[in-house]
């Protein structure tokens, strides 16, 4: 038998996985001289074998005797790559000139052997280069992918992961990892897109489920999300992410006791995740949970997540218990990138609290920066910004608008309100959820808290602006609408007072007294330096807040419809001073009953108990009604009246004009 003959023989030996016959004719001919054929051979038995050093040695041998033999080239920079050395494999897969079979080979050892060495530029060349060359390969566009993925090269790595998807339409995992890279991509829509393709083809892929309600959130879209994270919670079970994802997303629409019971969920699922300890405990101090929250931490603490993994939440802890210095410390070991809003809005706090307004006031400038990078990640922020100043502009044309011809040619109905009904108005900060706290102390006072009932109802008149050209039928259609909301917020057995509180609906005085003529509605003022200043350095989230002038230019916006409007109209107004509110209770809360017509009940001031058993209160002041009123809130501006110096042209007219003397 020839030579040849028998190579071949041993080459089929090998390549059914007889080893041990392989072998046997190989040695048998591999005598010195021998062709390098044999000791490539020997070489890829010894690699198979797991023989990797003395497989390396003998396929070098072959591969020197003939180095433009691309097969003895690839099989020695994988054999190299096996074994660890990438580097060495890496410089025997040098880049080929062309593209034949052989070619296609060593560019596919050199992406291997790159990637193993941690050179991913030099990998997703070697990538392109094969998916350039086999366009219909799915596996190498996929590879590619993957390489443009390490690069963050997310535009790219999400096309390598649509032609693959194209090529290979049956595998969603394509479309699954084009998704990711569309979102690491900020293309929030385009993933959703990949998503839900998937969830067309097989909705009961949970993890899918997830990724799609993630990408939801991100779009803003929280109750879809939210629908999608239960869909995912239905097919897959209570997952850590299906209830961080719902929790995350309750936080987000200030449901915050659904989102407290969410994280308490994936606590239970996961107590030693040190991310769900930080959500679920930063749930509860936002419900005023406190003695649940110190029993988590005490947990945790048990299992090794002392303070130094969780220093944010013993902050806040030490913040709330009056221990000023050591929340400080605490802060400063805290990660102020993990969530720069809740960080730097808890660091104002600290830092007033210990006297250092300059680095409270440069705290609240961090966290609103922050909001706004956050913002930006998901929509045109500086466009958002326009919009919101377009906005404001629009509220002073309306301001201007408001005169007493104007208000005279709307149509009031003269049907009196279904239940006893006052509105609660007022700018943001002005004191109104203490109000309402106090208010709720009494039996006959019900309080519809951020309800907007009055804005869903103004949809059917248009713009306050063209109010007064709006039939009387339209404002009936809105009255009606109004009605609806109201009846299913409030028992129909009720027969006390229901008080409307949302702050802002002061720009719809107007339709308030086109629905409700001559209902009583409570104006909160508090001095204009201290509400701008205290919206402001608060985590809002608004845009018009998120910039001291901006935050001014609404003030006075706002306040000029407000003034406006009960100049030109018969408006039913008792204005409450947050600052007699906070100094004598009794004395500001006497009268207010009496326009409400109701009788004096000495529990109005006990606001403490009645904010702890009113349930979760949604307004930034939720860790102030719990505490004993103070007068310290009142002229708080006058420490920042270096920082408020660009914007008191403003506001101190207005100060002299409600009739605070300064």
């Amino acid at each position: 038998m020839t030579s040849a003959s028998r190579l071949k023989q041993a080459v089929e030996a090998f390549q059914r996985g007889d080893l041990v016959s392989a072998r046997s004719i190989a040695d048998s001919e591999a005598v010195t001289g021998a062709s390098p054929q044999w000791s490539h051979l020997l070489g890829l038995i010894d690699c198979r074998e797991g023989q990797l050093e003395s497989g390396i040695e003998r396929l070098r041998r072959a591969f020197e005797a003939e180095p433009g033999n691309l097969a003895f080239r690839v099989m020695l920079a994988r054999a190299l790559t096996d074994a660890g050395r990438a580097e060495e494999a890496l410089a025997v897969a040098h880049a080929p000139s062309g593209t034949s079979p052989g070619d296609l080979a060593v560019w596919h050892a050199r992406a291997e052997a790159a990637g193993a060495a941690g050179e991913i530029q030099t990998a997703a060349e070697a990538w392109q280069a094969l998916a350039e060359a086999t366009p219909r390969d799915w596996r190498a566009w996929v590879n590619l992918g993957n390489a443009l993925l390490n690069l963050e090269r997310w535009d790219e790595a999400s096309e390598s992961f649509l032609k693959a998807g194209e090529l290979n339409p049956a595998d969603l995992t394509l479309r699954r990892s084009a998704g990711s890279a569309f979102v690491n991509a900020g293309r929030l829509e385009q993933a959703l897109a990949q998503f839900d393709a998937i969830a067309a083809v097989d909705p009961n892929d949970s993890a899918n489920r997830v990724a799609r309600a993630t990408t939801l959130a991100s779009l803003q879209r929280h109750a879809e999300a939210i629908a999608e994270f239960k869909e995912a919670r239905k097919i897959g079970g209570e997952t850590v992410a299906t209830e961080v994802g719902l929790g995350r997303r309750y936080m987000a629409l200030l449901r915050f006791d659904e989102a407290t019971e969410a994280f308490r969920r994936a606590y239970a699922l996961d107590p030693t995740d040190r991310s769900i300890v930080h959500q679920l405990g930063v749930a509860l101090e936002r419900t005023n949970r406190l003695e649940e929250l110190v029993q988590v931490l005490e947990e945790s603490r048990a299992r090794g997540i002392d303070e130094h993994r969780l220093p944010f939440l013993w902050a806040v802890l030490a913040r709330r218990g009056g221990r000023l210095e050591d929340a400080h410390a605490l802060l400063l070991q805290a990660d102020r990138n993990e969530e720069p809003v809740a960080w730097n809005a808890l660091m104002a706090k600290v830092a007033e609290g210990l006297g250092d307004s300059a680095a409270a006031f440069e705290a609240a400038i961090a966290m609103n920066r922050a909001a706004h990078d956050k913002s930006a990640s998901v929509v045109d922020a500086e466009a958002w910004r326009r919009n919101a100043n377009a906005h404001r502009q629009g509220l002073h044309e309306l301001a201007r608008a408001i005169t007493p011809d104007w208000a005279a040619k709307i149509p009031l109905l003269p049907e009196p309100p279904p239940k006893k009904l006052a509105f609660l108005l007022g700018f943001p900060r002005s004191g109104t959820t203490l109000l309402d706290t106090l208010l709720l102390g009494h039996p006959e006072v019900r309080v519809l808290e951020e309800k907007q009932l009055v804005g869903i109802a103004a949809r059917e008149v248009g713009k306050i602006g063209k109010l007064a050209s709006a039939s009387k039928a339209a404002i009936e259609n809105a009255r009606a609408a109004y009605e609806r909301l109201l009846n299913k917020n409030v028992r129909e057995d009720f027969d006390g007072v229901v008080i409307d509180k949302f702050p802002l609906d002061m720009a719809n005085a107007p339709l308030i007294q086109a629905m409700f003529p001559g209902s009583p509605i409570i104006f909160a003022q508090r001095h204009p330096c201290d509400v701008v200043l205290s919206g402001f350095m608060q985590p809002f989230g608004m845009v018009n807040f998120s910039d001291i002038a901006d935050a001014a230019d609404y003030y006075d916006a706002m306040m000029s419809i407000w003034t406006a409007s009960r100049e030109a109209m018969d408006l039913n107004v008792h204005t409450v001073a947050y600052e007699d509110m906070v100094r004598s209770p009794e004395s500001t809360l006497r009268p207010l009953l009496d326009f409400l017509g109701l009788e004096w009940d000495e529990r109005v001031l006990d606001h403490r108990s009645t904010a702890k058993s009113r349930g979760t209160i949604i307004t930034p002041s939720y860790d102030q009604v719990t505490e004993a009123i103070s007068t310290a809130p009142v002229e708080r501006w006058k420490r920042y009246r270096e920082q408020l110096a660009p914007v008191l042209p403003i506001l101190l007219p207005w100060a002299e004009r409600l009739g605070y003397r300064d």
